[in-house]
């Protein structure tokens, strides 16, 4: 059985108010009585977690570079609603900000959500597809996936029948479009299939789950069956079955597992093994070509792990990002990076949006990465 889907209705609730009843935590502690700590408009919630980052000036400095990121975006948001052409840095922008504990309606950054939203789901063709301005891959699929992740979270805290209605348009698609062996593609027809697509559409349907928008338990069992397939023995995922591991398709095989239940899986202690000997660097140090993707999966996955690998893990990825935030609140592609303008966009919202979202693992507020 699909462990996603068989969970009980009162834990899908339970994860849609989880996003005003949760914040920072993370590591050390691992039975303590669950303290109070600011949320985003700086009222006292309970945290998500007992396992706390303990160190109050890890605390606030995460919290700070966060806020000075989120106000860089909010200063690139178009007057439509957009951040860039291409729904792919839209929805990670949204998400940064929905991950800092802002919510739809109120709070500072009230108007930027709502026209963010707005402008994506205008963008949504009558097939269910976000059409972007600007095409930054092979097809419309990376940013589908995206785009629909920050629908649902979105729809967690926002009831707008809207939304819900072009919510179930872009689920329905991407189930759709599905390849008969669990995978996905560039386009939005079954057909081809790659890992790094399949777990960006995981990932979007899990927080359609947990937000009550069904999803066919046999696309879960069918997505979990080809993430299995592209495991390498011994450690690593592929691009596709049968190739060669990289460090990108090894964090995201990994957390698409742990993500959907499967804590157990016999592949993950091999992976996480893996993951674990890859260099924590500001740049492409062992093949990390594509540095936020990497990071954006492997600081999740190390999360769900937790014990040594979360304590050996954050506190480097921590660092890193905080020594490298720009004075003005953004970040940059990394030296060699692969993620370059082309890809992500003219200014830097994708990378500043991605690299808040990896701080943001502290903080719990988006059900899709709660453990």
């Amino acid at each position: 059985m699909n462990k996603l889907t068989t969970l009980p209705d009162i834990l899908f609730a339970a994860a849609r108010i989880a996003v005003l009843f949760s914040v920072l935590g993370a590591i050390e502690v691992a039975a303590q009585a669950i303290p109070e700590v600011p949320d985003a408009q700086g009222a006292l919630v309970k945290a998500a977690t007992a396992e706390i980052l303990s160190d109050t000036r890890h605390i606030e400095r995460v919290r700070a570079a966060v806020d000075k990121a989120l106000a860089y975006l909010a200063n690139q948001q178009r007057d439509d609603g957009a951040f860039d052409g291409n729904n792919a840095p839209n929805a990670m922008a949204l998400l940064a900000f929905m991950g800092r504990g802002h919510v739809p309606g109120r709070g500072p950054y009230a108007d930027v959500l709502e026209k963010g939203k707005r402008f994506i789901l205008r963008s949504q063709n009558e097939a269910g597809v976000f059409v972007p301005e600007r095409t930054a891959s092979s097809g419309p699929m990376y940013q589908q996936a995206l785009a629909t992740l920050a629908m649902a979270e979105m729809y967690g805290m926002d009831p707008d029948p809207e939304l819900e209605e072009k919510l179930r348009k872009a689920v329905d698609l991407i189930v759709s479009c599905q390849a008969d062996n669990g995978g996905w593609r560039y386009q939005s027809s079954a057909g081809d299939h790659d890992l790094s697509m399949t777990v960006m559409q995981i990932v979007a349907l899990r927080a359609a789950n947990n937000a009550e928008i069904g999803v066919p338990e046999s696309t879960i069992e069918k997505a979990v069956e080809y993430v299995r397939s592209c495991n390498i023995g011994g450690g690593g995922y592929s691009y596709q079955p049968g190739g060669g591991p990289s460090p990108q398709m090894s964090a995201a095989g990994t957390v698409s597992l742990q993500l959907l239940g499967y804590f157990d899986d016999p592949t993950i202690p091999p992976a996480l093994k893996h993951l674990s000997g890859i260099p924590v660097a500001w740049g492409t140090d062992g093949g990390v070509s594509y540095f936020y993707y990497f990071h954006y999966y492997a600081i999740q996955a190390n999360y769900q792990a937790g014990g040594a690998y979360w304590a050996d893990w954050h506190p480097r990825v921590r660092e890193l990002f905080l020594e490298n935030q720009k004075p003005d609140g953004s970040w940059d592609n990394v030296p060699g990076g692969a993620e370059n303008a082309g890809l992500a966009g003219v200014n830097n919202v994708y990378w500043t949006s991605m690299a808040s979202l990896v701080l943001e693992v502290y903080m719990h507020f988006l059900p899709a990465y709660q453990r």
